[in-house]
């Protein structure tokens, strides 16, 4: 489990992981999330969030709230070496052990990689809904996709 020490860790990998594979989908709102936009709301998931650490350095994160995961994130750098994989199961061997047996998480539409990355791991896509982007000045709408999983 994290804890408030690596809030500061935990913040740069989720600007850092977030700006590499959102920016391009949403320029407007990736210059409107500096890096304490993240160190906000990493404060306010710390209680359910698991770090991953290599050497000491924090490298990826995931988080989850209710039945749902709210974040996976890895540095770039650290892409393609399972630390995703590892971080997600974690989250969702928390969410069984809290007595989750469907879990879902949302993912931008339009982050192909992440869709496949998810669906590599048991997750399917059961619809798109409608949601918003916070930035430092309000919210913007996008599209996402709903994935859910079953739990054995």
């Amino acid at each position: 489990m994290a804890s408030a020490g690596d809030i500061p860790a935990l913040a740069r990998v989720w600007h850092d992981a977030w700006h590499s594979s959102h920016a391009a989908l949403d320029p407007d709102v990736a210059a409107r999330r500096p890096l304490r936009f993240f160190e906000e709301r990493i404060a306010t998931a710390i209680g359910h969030c698991v770090a991953a650490c290599v050497g000491g350095e924090v490298v990826g994160f995931s988080s989850w709230e209710g039945e749902g995961i709210g974040q996976v994130f890895v540095l770039p750098a650290w892409h393609g070496r399972g630390v995703a994989a590892r971080v997600l199961d974690a989250a969702e061997k928390a969410l069984a052990a809290e007595g989750h047996s469907r879990i879902w998480l949302q993912c931008r539409k339009g982050n192909d990689r992440a869709r496949a990355f998810y669906e590599k791991h048991g997750w399917a896509v059961v619809r798109e809904d409608d949601h918003s982007l916070g930035h430092m000045e309000g919210r913007k709408p996008v599209i996402v996709w709903r994935l859910e999983k079953q739990l054995k």
